[in-house]
Parts: structure tokens; C-alpha cells; sequence
């Protein structure tokens, strides 16, 4: 076959899947609004003792004062405002110590930046609990060679999660094929943080109506409680709002502004347009939700006390 003739077929080849594809639409992922990520505060505690290699833990002498402070990393993209993080000691007696402040108890003073293009590791504050003149010591007399104390730190922080899904699909007449397609998996993006939207599914939802159905997860270690509230044993939960609330009525379970996890740290929001749509000509048009909680998270760290 010569050049031309294997441009011809190759021209008519080219026509006959254009023409196939006419009046069809195809879905395409867009760029993410957001840098996106699973993570919200990482929390550790620094160092406290020198590490012995034999026995893989940080040992002070008796006597010898040692530093008790958690740096927390804010590895997310909420900027987290002054006290609005809270680190709590645990599993020591604080009357065993000296030098420890504020019972045990401290917030951030100062704000702790998101992350962004401009700040990629985002920005970090250090609780010192033991900010005094000296720092903390351990009181009791050892009667054996050794002492293992175990420190935890419980932090609790105010977060949230924002949640984009820059094409729905609004459609009167729902057999009409252009511009875009209503029964469909969107492409939906979620800000970095520990609670996810994995999903959004637009469905038919009535005569010139269309709904949303949006699948969150617990994508941390952490637990979920509404922002202001007592963390639940039974269940974990949180805020949520829609971008327009004149326009979508949004419910999880039939509460509305509220969701309640499963046991797998699941849930479904289910957002329906409150009215019909009325534009003959199809168009796609933004939908944002924005999810809020307190995360709370429990951190350790071993210590060994030696006679000298």
C-alpha cells in the first residue's frame, strides 16, 4: 500500500469515530482545587531522655530533670486558630512530678498554618509542659534499679474538610444526551484532612430533580465529634453544610446538618435539589460541602528512670 492510499484509509478511519461520538459526552478528571492528603495535626512527643540502643527507650538518672513538650505539625489545609487545639497529659501522676504546668493541660497559643503551595510541611507549635525555671523531675524513690514510665498525650483540635464537586449536572429533561450526563460517578476532591469524601454519585431524584450522594470516611487513627462537643463512646459524628442551602436540602440518616458514623467510621450525605429545574438548555455548575468536627487523637512515649 503507498503513502496515499494509507492516508485515505487512515482519514476515513479518523471520520468514522468522530462520527460515532457525536452527541456523546465523556467524563474527564480536572485538577483538584485542593493538595489533598488523609492528614490533619501530627502530634509527637520530643525527645525526653538519651536512647539506649539496648534497651530501644530514652533513660534519664534519678533525679535528673527532663523536658516534657508535644510538637504538633499541622500536615492538613485548615489553618488552626490559637486555643483551638488542646493537649492533655495522661497515664502519669502529675503529683509524682515536679515542674509540670497547668495541671497537665495546655492549648496552642499560637495559630498553626495549613499547608499550601507556598508552605508544603505546613506550620508546627511545641506545648511545653514543663516551661518553668526546671524542668520535670520524678519524685517517688526508686526501690529497684529502674523505673518505666509510660507518658501519653491526648490532643483534641478543631478541623474541617472542604469538599468539591465542580460538575453537577442539571437537566430538565433528563433523555437529553448533550452537555452532560446525571446517572454518573463525579469527580469529587476533598481538602487535606482526616475525614474524607470518597465518593459523589449524581442521581435522578424526581421530576427535574437531581441529587447528590456523598460517601465520607474517618481516614485517620482519630476520633470525630461535633466542634464544641463531648466525644460520643457510641459513635462518632460531626457538622456539615452545603454551599447553597436555599438550593439543596443535604441529610445523612434524616438528620439534617449532622452525620453519624458506623462502626467502620462510615456515613452517606444525600443532598436533593429542593426545586425543580426549570432552564430547558442543560449546564454543569459547582457543589461544595464543608465538614466540621473536633479530631481527637492519643500519642505515647516511654521513658526509663535508672539509679545513677
Amino acid at each position: 500500500m503507498d503513502k496515499r492510499c494509507l492516508f485515505a484509509v487512515l482519514l476515513v478511519a479518523t471520520l468514522f469515530v468522530a462520527g460515532c461520538g457525536e452527541g456523546q459526552t465523556t467524563t474527564t478528571s480536572g485538577k483538584s482545587p485542593y493538595i489533598g492528603g488523609s492528614k490533619g495535626v501530627i502530634a509527637e512527643f520530643l525527645q525526653m531522655g538519651i536512647f539506649n540502643d539496648e534497651s530501644s527507650t530514652e533513660e534519664i538518672f534519678e533525679g535528673e530533670a527532663f523536658p516534657i513538650e508535644v510538637i504538633l505539625r499541622n500536615n492538613g489545609e485548615e489553618d488552626i486558630a490559637a486555643a483551638k487545639a488542646r493537649v492533655t497529659l495522661m497515664g502519669i501522676n502529675l503529683r509524682d512530678f515536679s515542674g509540670i504546668a497547668s495541671n497537665g493541660v495546655l492549648p496552642n497559643t499560637a495559630p498553626i498554618e495549613k499547608i499550601s503551595e507556598l508552605n508544603k510541611e505546613g506550620g508546627d507549635v511545641t506545648i511545653d509542659f514543663t516551661s518553668g525555671s526546671e524542668d520535670a523531675k520524678y519524685l517517688i524513690p526508686l526501690t529497684g534499679s529502674s523505673y518505666d514510665i509510660s507518658v501519653f498525650a491526648r490532643v483534641v483540635y478543631e478541623y474541617k474538610t472542604h469538599v468539591s464537586v465542580p460538575k453537577v449536572c442539571y437537566k430538565k429533561n433528563f433523555n437529553d444526551k448533550t452537555v452532560c450526563e446525571v446517572e454518573e460517578t463525579k469527580d469529587v476532591y476533598s481538602s487535606a484532612a482526616p475525614v474524607q469524601v470518597t465518593s459523589a454519585e449524581e442521581k435522578m431524584a424526581g421530576t427535574a430533580k437531581v441529587g447528590v450522594e456523598f460517601k465520607i470516611e474517618n481516614a485517620g487513627n482519630g476520633d470525630v465529634a461535633k466542634p464544641g462537643q463531648n466525644f460520643d463512646s457510641r459513635y462518632d459524628q460531626l457538622s456539615f453544610a452545603v454551599s447553597d442551602p436555599n438550593e439543596w436540602d443535604c441529610r445523612s440518616g434524616g438528620r439534617e446538618n449532622e452525620v453519624r458514623l458506623d462502626s467502620n467510621g462510615k456515613a452517606t450525605i444525600i443532598c436533593r435539589l429542593k426545586n425543580a429545574i426549570t432552564e430547558e438548555v442543560p449546564y454543569t455548575k459547582q457543589l461544595d460541602l464543608t465538614l466540621s468536627y473536633d479530631y481527637r487523637e492519643i500519642i505515647h512515649k516511654q521513658i526509663r528512670i535508672r539509679k545513677q
